[in-house]
């Protein structure tokens, strides 16, 4: 019963290395991945900072147009408040006229750089083959991952009904805690599912302004 006990510990141990393992081996598969998505919003970055500087004296155009625009129409909005207030049946004939302040020409878009498209589309195959990889590894990781926790739960089971010499509340909390966090299905379930909703990094779209969210 002695040697029994024993290799049932030792099973027990070496059971709950392999699920410890194969959980931050999950981990590990999902922060490269994350790591993959970083590298292409570092390149955006980069991209966009370098694009915000190179358009600085475009910008600064753009607004010197802009102030020109609005002093005409402020010019306007002036001459139309004192025709109100003055003579307001050639108020109401400019209203006719209907006088638009002429408006500023769009900007147009900077096409985008080829090499900085090519490292896009190189880092999004690489994420999609990393993506693969992780279903893969985890298909046959969940297997071992079965065994172990077969053998994890019988060595428990084991232990907690003939070890004589054991603490019955030891087995209970290791098994619990061994369920919960590396046998129950709720983890492994939701880095998958996290890994299935995680989306290829796509290329940018680049124009002769800041990014978008700047103007």
């Amino acid at each position: 019963m002695k040697k029994n006990i024993k290799v049932a510990k030792f099973v027990t141990i070496i059971s709950f290395l392999v699920l410890l393992f194969s959980t931050y081996y999950l981990r590990s598969q999902v922060l490269k991945l994350n790591n993959i998505r970083m590298s292409s919003q570092n390149i955006m970055t980069d991209q966009a900072r370098k694009d915000l500087s190179e358009s600085l004296p475009t910008r600064l155009k753009e607004y010197q147009t802009k102030l020109g625009q609005y002093e005409i129409e402020k010019k306007h909005y002036e001459e139309m408040l004192d025709l109100y207030k003055t003579d307001y049946p050639e108020y109401v004939k400019r209203l006719k006229d209907k006088f638009v302040p002429p408006r500023m020409p769009s900007s147009p878009n900077k096409p985008v750089d080829p090499e900085l498209s090519d490292q896009m589309q190189k880092i999004s195959l690489e994420f999609r083959e990393q993506q693969s990889s992780y279903f893969n590894s985890t298909s046959k990781l969940n297997w071992i991952s079965c065994l172990a926790a077969l053998s994890l739960v019988g060595g428990l089971l084991y232990l907690l009904m003939f070890d004589p010499e054991g603490k019955k509340i030891f087995y209970v909390i290791l098994l619990v805690m061994s369920f919960i966090f590396m046998i129950g299905p709720s983890f492994h379930s939701l880095m998958s599912a996290v890994v299935g909703f995680l989306q290829a990094p796509h290329g940018i779209m680049m124009n002769s302004g800041p990014p978008m969210h700047l103007r």
